[in-house]
């Protein structure tokens, strides 16, 4: 099928006449492209950074169009051009603000609804949560949505693929997090490729650029196919309809061992790492340095009075194989997969496969345990894939394999990365502060634990 997204701009909500008529053109602008359907972002009517509640009702009561009247409206649009349209909004019901977005086939008919589940700082103030993670069907197949923040939880988009989904469209305004001039967020960065590759399903996301209120967004639409393959994107500062064909896929619906299960879905909180913990420095060791008996050979640089993690990657292709993880007074040394999270001087660490960062589970459950770092030994892993499994835990990721060795800190950026040096002679620490883990807030009121709803997960 060829889905379009139609990035808009930030606009007031006085602004809603605008609006709607900037919405009607963007679903032109999709059916001239021969479009089956069309994506519009988060809350595009009437505005996402509404101010307060207070705001939005005396906008009502001075003339603006109800939800209804709006969702009425698509209906309209989508006979007109026959073309299936998916746009954010705000929902009301009674008193009570909902960040929805809602699924228009194309003949007018409204196929179903998504509340946003994962609310982002100032949700909070303006909306009261989703409690129903649930795809919708469509004459197209069975289509999931998330909203903006949702892909943040990796249990969303598992759970919508689980209960059938085959595509997955996520209307969002996605909000910088860059320095001025630069305008970034880690969901179009590497996120949202990640997520279509990790569940085999095509993802089509919409944001806003520009700016309401003191909230600047990132534009950045993008497409991804079943692989994770970017096949269309907008700028950062453009109102722009692009659109791509993308084939619907068998998803790979999610395998999680039992005890990975159990932990991932486990209704008790999570159990939160140590703040009180020293600086770390984490040293990467050539793997021709490593002793079967005692771990590598301690002759390397050391940093006095401080903890030290030597990493690298154990002997032979099958890691299970490797030397067993030692430690000599204030080092410690990582080459192969451990069973348990290893204690060290208050950090909380452990080792996994290459293989178990395929999928979400095993990393979420050592985060749930309240790890600090994960190392990946193994075969080498996607640096998007990495990048998301720090991002969506808030911890440290570090990689050892055969060409080389990375370290990627808890909001995804890369830290460091090299091949791996001739001799411990060469080597350089690196300095971390494990306490960054122990921070589970993305934003303010956003925690990427304590906020998570097991109740609403299945997989």
């Amino acid at each position: 099928m060829r889905i379009a997204i139609a990035q808009a701009p930030g606009t007031p909500l006085s602004r809603w006449r605008q609006t709607l008529e900037l919405i009607d053109n963007l679903i032109e602008d999709a059916a001239r492209q021969h479009a089956d359907s069309v994506l519009l972002p988060e809350c595009v009517w009437p505005a996402y950074d509404i101010g307060s509640p207070r705001a939005y009702h005396e906008a009502r009561s001075a003339g603006m169009p109800s939800p209804a009247d709006f969702l009425q409206h698509l209906q309209a649009a989508a006979q007109r051009h026959h073309i299936g349209i998916c746009a954010g909004y705000i929902e009301e019901q009674d008193d009570i603000l909902l960040n929805a977005a809602s699924l228009i086939d194309a003949d007018g008919h409204l196929l179903g609804t998504h509340h946003k589940c994962f609310l982002w700082d100032f949700d909070h103030e303006y909306f009261r949560p989703g409690n129903v993670i649930r795809p919708i069907t469509s004459p197209a197949g069975c289509i999931g949505i998330m909203i903006c923040a949702d892909a943040r939880l990796p249990e969303i988009p598992a759970t919508l693929v689980a209960r059938g989904a085959t595509l997955i469209l996520q209307p969002t305004a996605w909000v910088n997090i860059g320095t001025p001039p630069q305008l970034r967020n880690p969901q179009p960065e590497y996120l949202i490729p990640a997520r279509a590759r990790e569940f085999g399903v095509p993802i089509a996301s919409t944001s806003k650029w520009g700016q309401e209120g003191n909230t600047t967004f990132v534009g950045s639409s993008l497409i991804c196919d079943a692989t994770g393959n970017v096949v269309a994107q907008c700028r950062t500062t453009e109102t722009k309809v692009v659109s791509a064909e993308v084939a619907l896929a068998t998803p790979h619906r999610p395998a999680i061992p039992g005890e990975q299960h159990g932990a991932v879905l486990a209704p008790t909180p999570p159990r939160k790492p140590r703040r009180d913990v020293p600086r770390f420095w984490l040293l990467p060791v050539p793997p021709t340095s490593l002793n079967n008996d005692s771990g590598p050979d301690l002759a390397y640089p050391a940093v006095e009075g401080e903890p030290l993690v030597a990493f690298s990657l154990g002997c032979g292709a099958d890691v299970r194989a490797a030397p067993p993880t030692g430690a000599h007074n204030d080092r410690l040394t990582l080459a192969a997969p451990t069973n348990e999270p290893i204690e060290f001087r208050g950090g909380r660490l452990a080792a996994v496969d290459a293989r178990d960062v395929t999928s979400f589970a095993r990393i979420r459950a050592l985060a749930l345990d309240g790890v600090h770092l994960v190392l990946v030994v193994g075969e080498r892993v996607p640096t998007l894939l990495l990048r998301t499994r720090a991002c969506e835990n808030r911890i440290y990721v570090a990689s050892a394999h055969p060409d080389g060795w990375s370290l990627v800190d808890p909001r995804g950026d890369i830290l460091a990365t090299g091949t791996w040096p001739s001799s411990t002679a060469n080597v350089r620490p690196h300095p971390v502060d494990l306490s960054l883990a122990a921070d589970k807030e993305f934003a303010a009121r956003t925690d990427m634990m304590a906020d998570r709803c097991p109740v609403q997960y299945e997989f």
